[in-house]
């Protein structure tokens, strides 16, 4: 208890008479004592210099009892004598005991050795060799009692942070928590997959002292800065907090350092940022779930914690291509995040690529890439992180590419990309990985446009068409045809069941194709013959009843290559039966007009003619 308080406490006792019937004279002297202190002078029997709590006479135990039992007007036990223990210059413990009655003025001891020492008026009161062992004793538990209190003056005089989160169903909380170095304390909750909301902050114990915050809301972007006490961030919206920043305002800001850090959603607590900087994500889409806050004197480290990322900010890697072009070579330059690398409009083609990620601190993993070149195909091995794809001076056209992240890249992000291709113009989005541009039709890549974009955010735009890939519909028909032999360099091929013709120039085991046609060949009850022939005889047209067939090569007697039915005019104008892929001939193979006059005009006779299936 204080002195002024003390002094009160006595003041009210003596008035009611309760300290004045059972002992006049500690009542006059305590309220001397404390107008003493008032007035600055130095009073000894408030600062332990008192006489001994034991003392061997009879009449100081009773005295002691009378002091020990001093009730309070709130019926409180209050334990004067305690308040007003010390020991003395001279290593003796003396107690505010001077004797039963207010005239006595000394009590000697066993060894009748005496002490003398002032208590306001009164004589000291000489204590034995156990008096002063007594005295040792409650002066170190004095002297302790002092420096608890003392700590906790200095524990009171440091600053704390108070903040608390706006939770998704949860609110404000009760109580918000409190910045500090050794507990482990945070706002908001972790494992619970909720998301915070809104923050609020204040500096308790420095009038000199401020904090101001803001945070990154889900489609909002930054809030305004906020200032002790007020909410950073949005309630009853159900909009996500991604972000925050907070520093420290007032003449005390450089006294001190500000750490702050996050728990964000699929990637845990993150490392601790400082004074202003970034905590959390920004565009991965990315809930903050809980934060922390400590407040540490200048230049002292942040507190231990375990973090699942050694950066206290996360956001989109950046991608950054250049294009090898013809004529320009690399002197376009770098582009990055989805503009355009290449030319379009000016009909040249792309030789080779580089590609790379910047910002990508906290995952690991990277970017790779393959490229479809002309005549030599797919590459086959990856490039990755800025090795070139395709070929330099050797006049080798890029066709189509394939490009896709790794490690841990691939699992937060996904990359984007499409081409501009030669007679096609711009394809659609292709992903991870997934071939875009052409192959098969020998038509140049362009230009290039690519992004990476956080993982399930969805496509920049249309993915129809990423790739243009040729296929070949006759490669079963160039297998077979491998296998024979013609004398004219030519060679015709007809596929019954799919009711296709196929030109070919060349010869064995090399033939190319150059023409593939529909046709309609004999149906089941007239079926076109099977088997190896040589080309016959041609005419311009035949009869057949009352139309006419035009531009007719011979495969084997009746069996014949000539146009659809035309009716009987001077000239193939009227179809009446122009039926194509199908069977419905009387045996022989069908053509269109410009077809049929193909093999009438190119074919020569004795051409190798193959019917199968």
């Amino acid at each position: 208890m204080g002195r002024k308080n003390l002094f009160k406490l006595v003041t009210t006792l003596t008035a009611i008479g309760v300290i004045s019937a059972a002992c006049p004279v500690y009542a006059e002297d305590t309220a001397a004592s404390y107008i003493s202190s008032e007035t600055g002078e130095t009073d000894d029997s408030l600062d332990g210099t008192s006489g001994s709590a034991e003392n061997s006479s009879d009449a100081a135990e009773n005295n002691t009892a009378k002091y020990n039992t001093v009730t309070s007007a709130d019926n409180g036990v209050e334990n004067i004598s305690s308040e007003n223990t010390g020991t003395s210059e001279n290593g003796t413990s003396s107690e505010e005991d001077s004797g039963e009655k207010a005239g006595d003025n000394t009590v000697t001891d066993a060894s009748n050795e005496s002490v003398e020492a002032e208590i306001v008026g009164t004589d000291s009161v000489s204590g034995s060799s156990e008096t002063a062992n007594a005295t040792e004793e409650s002066s170190e538990e004095k002297r302790e009692e002092t420096e608890e209190k003392e700590e906790k003056d200095i524990a009171l005089e440091i600053p704390v942070v108070s903040y608390a989160a706006h939770v998704q169903q949860k609110g404000w909380p009760a109580e918000d928590a409190v910045s500090g170095t050794d507990a482990q304390t945070y706002a908001g909750f972790t494992g619970k997959h909720l998301r915070v909301e809104a923050i609020r902050a204040c500096i308790k114990g420095d009038q000199n002292l401020g904090i101001t915050y803001r945070t990154y809301v889900q489609r909002k972007g930054w809030t305004d800065w906020q200032n002790d006490g007020a909410a950073a961030g949005t309630t009853g919206q159900s909009l996500r907090v991604e972000a925050i920043v907070m520093k420290l305002t007032g003449a005390d800001a450089e006294k001190y350092d500000l750490y702050y850090r996050v728990h964000v959603q699929s990637f845990g607590w993150l490392a601790w940022a400082k004074n202003g900087e970034t905590a959390g994500t920004t565009n991965l889409s990315r809930r903050v779930e809980a934060f922390e806050v400590a407040l540490v004197k200048k230049e002292e480290a942040a507190p231990a914690r375990s973090a699942s990322r050694n950066i206290p900010y996360l956001t989109v890697p950046t991608v950054t291509y250049q294009t090898h072009v013809q004529k320009y070579g690399w002197s376009l330059g770098e582009v990055s995040n989805g503009a355009t690398g290449g030319t379009t409009g000016q009909g040249l083609r792309m030789e080779a690529l580089q590609i790379h990620l910047g910002n990508t601190t906290g995952f690991t993993g990277g970017i790779s890439y393959c490229s479809h070149i002309q005549r030599a195909g797919w590459e086959k091995e990856w490039k990755a992180d800025g090795v070139m794809t395709g070929t330099v001076g050797k006049r080798l056209r890029l066709e189509a590419i394939r490009i896709r992240l790794t490690g841990e890249m691939a699992n937060c992000f996904d990359v984007y990309y499409r081409t501009h291709i030669q007679k096609f113009g711009w394809s659609g989005w292709a992903s991870n990985g997934a071939d875009c541009g052409s192959s098969g039709y020998g038509y140049r890549m362009e230009a290039i446009e690519i992004r990476v974009v956080p993982k399930g955010s969805g496509t920049p735009g249309s993915t129809a068409n990423a790739f243009w890939k040729y296929v070949n519909p006759h490669a079963g028909m160039d297998a077979i045809a491998q296998g024979y032999s013609s004398s004219t360099g030519y060679l015709l091929m007809v596929d019954r069941s799919a009711h296709r013709t196929g030109v070919y120039t060349g010869s064995r085991n090399n033939w190319q194709n150059q023409k593939y046609w529909l046709c309609s060949n004999g149906k089941a009850s007239t079926p076109t013959i099977t088997g190896v022939y040589r080309l016959g005889i041609k005419g311009l047209y035949f009869w057949s009843g009352n139309t006419k067939c035009w531009y007719y090569s011979q495969i084997s007697g009746d069996y014949l290559f000539h146009s659809v039915i035309y009716d009987g005019s001077s000239s193939p104008v009227r179809i009446l039966d122009g039926t194509l892929g199908a069977a419905t001939s009387h045996g022989c193979v069908r053509l269109a007009l410009e077809n049929a006059k193909y093999i009438y005009d190119n074919v020569p006779y004795g051409t190798t003619v193959v019917i199968y299936n």
